[in-house]
């Protein structure tokens, strides 16, 4: 005969099983992440150089909209966004989203869910942190033009914050709505 005891040891024991699998899932998609990064994508330098210039320029196609004559410089390391012909912010790689596209993409991945809307979710997940990387390096370039004396702050604390928190909450909608484990 089951008791009460012998139900909610069962529920810990799926819920353990659970967490050891998006852990151990976590750290062998971490794992490929940094082989394959380190070893392969960053040592040839086109996927960072062409993601550098994408952010770049998108962020001038930004700046131009709101008025701003704003165009870009490809560099080997960086890309630079120019307002009026003068350098405001360089796009590099550690700015460039790779590694926050690769940081979603294996929550996802590690969390449960539909693989068909996995594959439609990350996709579409990854394009709208392009899109908030582009206006944290467009809204950056407009803070060197107007308040430089803020840059490195916003740079490294207040963007990295927004960014961060949206993309926390385009893990939760995943949570709430598409792995079928609701949050309270």
């Amino acid at each position: 005969m089951n008791t009460p005891d012998d139900s909610v040891s069962v529920k810990k024991k799926d819920a353990n099983k659970k967490v050891i699998r998006f852990v151990v899932t976590a750290f062998i998609l971490y794992m490929a992440w940094f082989i394959g990064y380190d070893y392969i994508i960053a040592p040839d330098g086109r996927l960072d150089a062409w993601l550098n210039d994408k952010v770049a320029q998108h962020s001038s196609w930004i700046l131009n909209i709101l008025g701003y004559s704003a165009d870009t410089i490809p560099g080997v390391k960086q890309t630079i966004v120019r307002i009026n012909q003068n350098g405001m912010v360089g796009v590099g790689n550690p700015c460039n989203g790779m590694e926050l596209f690769a940081l979603f993409a294996g929550f996802i991945l590690c969390f449960p869910g539909n693989w068909k809307t996995k594959a439609w979710f990350i996709p579409a997940g990854i394009l709208l942190i392009h899109l908030i990387n582009v206006i944290r390096a467009a809204a950056l370039a407009l803070n060197q033009l107007h308040n430089p004396a803020s840059l490195e702050f916003n740079h490294h604390y207040t963007f990295t914050i927004i960014v961060y928190a949206c993309i926390f909450g385009i893990w939760m909608f995943w949570v709430n709505k598409f792995s079928g484990t609701k949050t309270t």
